[in-house]
């Protein structure tokens, strides 16, 4: 009886073995492949996602330089007394650099202002800017541009 013991546990034993003997190559082969798609997915994400942030800081300038040309247009005077030579009807374009504060590293903006007089006591003010510098970003072609339009009415003050 006791030799029918030991084999039964041998037994046992032996299908427990057999039970875990682990992975096949093919198996870790696959897993592998699954886990390299998930990482160059998530590779893939990141770069996506650093190229949007940095196109967001060159929208953010260009915007900003718009915003910096509109008030100063908004702020000359435009009354009934004095009107402001900056806002004789006309387009005037002018190249400024903005960013980093070495020169030879801030990126070239054109800006381009359009004023029309709309009635004799109305002017249309059209900003745009356009980034001119090369740039890996959003900033290539048509969609690189801000427009800001804006009304200007006299005022009775001088």
């Amino acid at each position: 009886m006791d030799w029918q013991k030991k084999a039964s546990t041998a037994c046992a034993e032996q299908k427990s073995v057999e039970a875990e003997r682990g992975f096949t190559l093919i198996e870790t082969t696959i897993a592998l492949l699954i886990m390299m798609i998930v990482m160059l997915a998530a590779a893939s994400l990141f770069a996506f996602s650093v190229y949007n942030n940095s196109s967001g800081a060159d929208r953010m300038q260009t915007l900003a330089i718009a915003q910096q040309t509109m008030e100063t247009l908004r702020s000359a005077k435009f009354s009934n007394k004095v009107t402001d030579a900056a806002l004789n009807a006309g387009t005037i374009t002018q190249s400024v650099r903005r960013g980093h504060p070495t020169s030879s590293l801030a990126r070239p903006y054109t800006i381009v202002s359009t004023i029309v007089d709309t009635t004799p006591t109305m002017k249309t003010i059209t900003i745009t800017v356009t980034p001119t510098g090369a740039g890996p970003t959003w900033a290539t072609g048509a969609a690189a541009s801000v427009t800001i339009v804006t009304q200007r009415a006299k005022t009775d003050q001088s």
